[in-house]
């Protein structure tokens, strides 16, 4: 059946007003946004890397935009219980996530059918942290350098173990390609989070992890723990005189952990630059971005198109390592 001009220009114009009308409502969205409290979900335990910086972000926007930040800690399965809550969630900016690697690169890249897509299940937002991790003993071990390390794990095969924050973790899989480029053995002890890992590394329960800086480094300061090496490209400022990774004869070394927050697909464009605007200016500000570098950390801020070609860029150096590896599908992750 043929329109008439009349019906067609009523047509036309309905769809006009229906899109001004959704226009309209963003736009009043994105001025009332935030309306109430904000959950941002950290995916792992309280007393690691992630918690902190987690912590960090929250505070920076409550502390300096305006916003009420609640953490909510939803650790397990490598991060991906809490960060599939937020794939789910509605898209209205009220529930946000604190990623990391782990969540958004290792359980994608380890897993057939990993739970969520990284990229299509969310809306990133803005990598807020560069964070490299430290390889560090109990103080029990006799090495006192990365190649000191290797010569007594050489020495004793699997006599040496490990501690991570869960099997297919950042720390779990930076000890992986770690032990394969160097050559040794070394047992895996998983924990439920950085936090219980660290306990057991103080106690001597275990001997060797990674962990990210921010959560090393005042169990360094201390001496409860010692650190040999940085995964960095460079040496961090906060610890000039201790070497890379790379640098301690194991050449091509190199793990670059960064942090990010991202919401659920779909969130309005309006609210993703809100969000983007206040994490970037609440991160870069000179006092964060010292208490950062104090912590061997270093703020960033990105637009989300650059995150997501992180994300993407990741994705396919760690399915190449994983594969490398051969890890794909081989574990459980916690």
């Amino acid at each position: 059946m043929k329109m008439n001009v009349a019906n067609r220009a009523c047509a036309v114009n309905g769809v006009c007003i229906a899109v001004i009308f959704a226009g309209m409502l963003n736009n009043v969205s994105a001025q009332s946004y935030p309306a109430r409290p904000v959950r941002m979900i950290v995916p792992f335990a309280p007393g690691g890397g992630a918690d902190f910086m987690g912590r960090l972000v929250a505070f920076g926007l409550t502390d300096k935009r305006g916003y009420n930040v609640v953490v909510d800690n939803r650790g397990g399965a490598g991060g991906a219980i809490g960060a599939d809550m937020v794939a789910k969630a509605a898209p209205d900016g009220y529930t946000l996530v604190l990623a990391n690697n782990t969540t958004h690169v290792m359980v994608s890249v380890l897993q057939s059918n990993p739970p969520y897509h990284p990229l299509r299940d969310f809306s990133p937002i803005s990598m807020t942290t560069y964070a490299p991790q430290l390889l560090v003993e109990s103080v029990a071990v006799s090495a006192r350098t990365v190649s000191e390390l290797i010569a007594l794990a050489k020495a004793k095969p699997g006599a040496l173990n490990y501690a991570s924050g869960g099997a297919g973790s950042q720390t779990h899989l930076a000890m992986e390609l770690f032990a394969l480029s160097a050559g040794i053995k070394a047992a895996h002890i998983p924990y439920k989070g950085t936090g219980p890992g660290f306990t057991a590394l103080m106690s001597g329960e275990a001997q060797l992890m990674f962990v990210s800086m921010p959560a090393a480094m005042p169990h360094v300061q201390s001496g409860r723990i010692r650190a040999l090496g940085i995964t960095g490209a460079k040496r961090s400022t906060s610890l000039p005189n201790l070497p890379t990774i790379a640098e301690s004869n194991v050449r091509g070394f190199e793990i670059n952990p960064w942090f990010g927050v991202l919401g659920p697909a779909k969130l309005p464009a309006s609210i993703v630059r809100k969000l983007n605007e206040d994490i970037v200016a609440s991160i870069r500000t000179d006092d964060t971005r010292q208490r950062l570098k104090s912590q061997g950390a270093e703020a960033l801020g990105s637009t989300p198109d650059e995150f997501a070609a992180v994300i993407k860029q990741e994705l396919d150096q760690w399915t190449r390592i994983i594969g490398e590896l051969g890890l794909r599908d081989k574990l459980i992750i916690q």
